[in-house]
């Protein structure tokens, strides 16, 4: 477990820096520089995007995370596997371009009413969905060659970065919107050719006809017959995690769409410490549940669970405890908080869900994994249902509230399957003291006194009250010696900084 979390702060690294740039895109530039509904616009057509790759790839990240492990071999060039890789999701591009098209009207007349700006760009989302394809799986592919920094680098940054700075030349009046979102699409295809010099530059760009020997026939029907359920859990996921940004937009239009969307994203960041801990522990746990080793899978998925727990719970508390201050100093902020208790609906069951560990991994490459696509469809089943009911009730608020009963039903799903079938849980006492310490600092931030607001003194507040959250929060976690892996890190830090010193 140890190797997973250094690993996972090199991949994390990337990722905060990316959140970093993100906070900056999504909470400022692009709230200051772009109207509601053209965020939302610009949002709608990258997460559409998502939900399309999710079966247009045809399973293919999945195949690789599964199956490779039989075909890695440096020196016989991972017997050719890569172009297999390669191959299947061009097929599933073709597809999805004629399905898309072919539903080229029912989509516009979707939006016609309430979003309109939609139908101008909505084809956009073919060649974002296609260079979304290729990302997925030359990452997929980097990271059963233990390659995640530099790909996860070029995903969270890159991209961002991209996005801010297109952003902030559109702001100045140096391109028009139609422009901006060309350009736009044009960095997911730069990212692909990124992909590819990293690999070229690592020496692993095999490029060879794969080994029959080992890509059978019966291997062959082996990897359909997974990719063709795991895309359609692929598909799930995405439907659940987008499908309610897709149908404020049909039913309640682009301004609705845009508050939901920069409440989301606040309270996504939560789910950062869950990204990079699952992109490092799948090859492991995939290969302990080959081995059948399940005393492994227990200690990975109790140990990813509370470290998840802690890295998300503190940044819900620094979140939640500044809500407020947040929204004063975003541009547009009297508009966009009004999506305030969206935050915290679905900030509390994604600390929830973090907090139960790996369970969709575990379900996924296990003998199991069909359950995972029946479960995923299930949910995205449930979300579609509740917000089709919630939306035209409460607008943005019903779409938090359905997203929110959504994910809490499916992460205690997955997570009752696995005890029944692995006897695998989570929780342990550590996890009760990470929730109570947790508990204990939001009260704190009830004693912080009242002051007038402006610029400086809420950047202020936010400082200081942030600063003294963490501080508090990490001495607490220490000293408790709640996480074996955090007080390992802290002691191997003060040995590297006092031995450098003698």
């Amino acid at each position: 477990m140890g190797i997973v979390v250094r690993q996972s702060l090199k991949a994390g690294l990337g990722s905060y820096i990316g959140v970093g740039v993100g906070i900056i895109n999504q909470m400022y530039i692009s709230t200051k520089y772009l109207s509601v509904e053209q965020l939302a616009l610009s949002r709608l057509l990258f997460e559409n995007s998502l939900v399309f790759s999710a079966f247009a790839h045809l399973g293919t990240p999945f195949i690789a995370d599964k199956f490779f492990g039989l075909f890695r071999n440096d020196e016989e060039e991972h017997h050719g596997i890569l172009p297999f890789l390669l191959f299947l999701p061009f097929i599933g591009s073709i597809l999805f371009a004629g399905i898309y098209l072919a539903c080229s009207d029912a989509i516009q007349g979707y939006y016609a009413e309430r979003s309109p700006m939609i139908l101008k760009y909505h084809v956009l989302v073919i060649p974002i969905t296609i260079f979304w394809i290729y990302i997925s799986v030359l990452e997929s592919y980097c990271r059963n060659n233990a390659r995640i920094a530099v790909p996860g680098f070029i995903r969270e940054v890159y991209l961002r970065l991209a996005n801010m700075l297109l952003i902030l030349i559109f702001g100045l009046g140096w391109l028009s919107f139609d422009t901006l979102m060309y350009l736009m699409v044009a960095s997911y295809g730069v990212a692909v050719i990124f992909l590819c010099i990293y690999l070229k530059h690592l020496g692993k760009w095999y490029w060879r006809f794969p080994n029959r020997t080992i890509l059978n026939g019966k291997l062959i029907k082996q990897i359909l017959g997974y990719g063709s359920f795991t895309l359609l859990g692929g598909l799930g996921v995405n439907m659940m995690l987008f499908i309610d940004r897709s149908m404020l937009a049909g039913e309640r239009g682009l301004i609705s769409t845009g508050i939901f969307i920069i409440a989301t994203y606040m309270a996504g960041v939560i789910e950062i410490p869950r990204k990079a801990i699952a992109q490092i522990s799948i090859p492991l746990l995939s290969d302990a549940l080959l081995r059948g080793d399940l005393q492994q899978v227990r200690t990975m998925n109790r140990k990813s669970a509370l470290n998840q727990l802690i890295a998300g719970g503190l940044f819900f508390l620094l979140i939640w405890s500044c809500i407020d201050e947040i929204f004063f100093l975003i541009p547009k902020g009297d508009t966009y908080g009004e999506g305030k208790y969206v935050v915290l609906f679905i900030a509390l069951v994604k600390v929830f869900d973090i907090g139960t560990g790996l369970n969709t991994e575990i379900i996924l490459y296990s003998k199991y994994f069909r359950f995972a696509t029946l479960f995923i469809l299930a949910a995205a089943v449930l979300g579609f249902s509740l917000n089709l009911w919630l939306i035209p009730l409460y607008g943005f608020t019903g779409a938090a509230i359905a997203t929110a009963l959504t994910t809490l039903v499916y992460s205690v799903t997955r997570m009752t399957f696995v005890w029944l079938k692995f006897r695998v849980l989570p929780f342990s006492y550590k996890t009760l003291q990470v929730m109570v310490v947790l508990m204990a600092l939001y009260g704190l931030t009830w004693l912080a006194p009242h002051y007038e607001k402006n610029v400086v003194n809420t950047l202020l507040s936010i400082v200081m009250k942030s600063a003294l959250l963490v501080l508090i929060f990490a001495s607490l976690t220490i000293w408790l010696r709640i996480s074996e892996e955090i007080n390992e890190l802290v002691r191997v830090g003060k040995a590297k900084v006092f031995g450098g010193r003698k």
